[in-house]
């Protein structure tokens, strides 16, 4: 009798186990997206909504970051670009066509040289375009279009210790 009482409890409590497994692996596989997993899916989705950067120590240093948001079929923005010894930033607008995010930009300073002072926007600047994970920058000047620079989607923070430098 003491072994079937302690069998039965047993099967129960691994019935009970296996019934609390499953439920909270399905809970798991089908969780109600909240705004914040929502939005971080969309940003994954999206070819370019998101934060971007790009650093480097090596000629004075340069780094570079570009925050993207989608609203409709448009993006605004925010981009930062400078050196070691200065830098400039502002914010951006634009919109996705055939893999090219074409954009609009206005700087936060009044520079020569610089781009138009926010809120005026100056026009054909550029593109971004996606490579593989990367987002590579396309500057214009003139008629002539240069890739500029390439940037990671979850920029590092800092700089790579381990970079070398052949100045």
């Amino acid at each position: 009798m003491f072994d079937r009482s302690v069998r039965r409890k047993a099967w129960t409590m691994l019935c009970l186990t296996g019934l609390a497994l499953s439920g909270s692996a399905c809970s798991v596989q089908n969780e109600r997206p909240t705004a914040t997993t929502r939005a971080a899916t969309e940003a994954r989705a999206d070819p370019f909504a998101g934060d971007w950067g790009f650093s480097t120590r090596c000629y004075k240093g340069h780094y570079v970051g570009i925050t993207l948001k989608r609203e409709g079929d448009r993006y605004t923005g925010s981009w930062s670009d400078g050196t070691d010894i200065r830098g400039s930033n502002g914010l951006l607008k634009g919109r996705a066509s055939g893999g090219k995010l074409v954009f609009e930009v206005c700087s936060n300073y009044v520079e020569s040289g610089s781009y138009a002072q926010c809120p005026k926007y100056e026009g054909r600047v550029g593109y971004f375009e996606r490579r593989g994970g990367q987002l590579v920058w396309y500057r214009q000047s003139g008629d002539v279009i240069d890739e500029y620079a390439i940037l990671d989607r979850e920029p590092i923070a800092g700089v790579d210790p381990e970079e070398i430098c052949n100045e």
